[in-house]
């Protein structure tokens, strides 16, 4: 990686979800994904059936949430492909990505 932060961009139905989300939810998963961003890498890859994808977690407002994405190399972006509670996070994710 050159340094340069990976831009960011969301799946359609990854962004429906997050649109339900309160305001301060919606900023705290900016801040994360910005975060993810910076070093995308550092996340580990999830084990199959989701080979490919990463996950990264964290708290908010006492619920642990998941954000999964993708690291398209060669235009040095992330796709978002879900984001959630930990509770059937795995799940929801497996429909999402058929």
């Amino acid at each position: 990686m050159n340094g340069k932060p990976y831009n960011i961009f969301m799946a359609p139905s990854a962004h429906r979800i997050y649109k339900k989300f309160s305001r301060v939810l919606q900023e705290k998963i900016k801040s994360e994904a910005l975060e993810i961003a910076k070093e995308p890498y550092v996340w580990k890859e999830l084990k199959s059936p989701f080979k490919g994808i990463r996950a990264r977690r964290f708290t908010h407002g006492g619920t642990e949430y998941r954000i999964a994405y993708r690291i398209v190399i060669e235009q040095q972006q992330m796709e978002i492909v879900l984001v959630g509670p930990r509770e059937n996070f795995y799940k929801i994710l497996s429909k999402n990505i058929k």
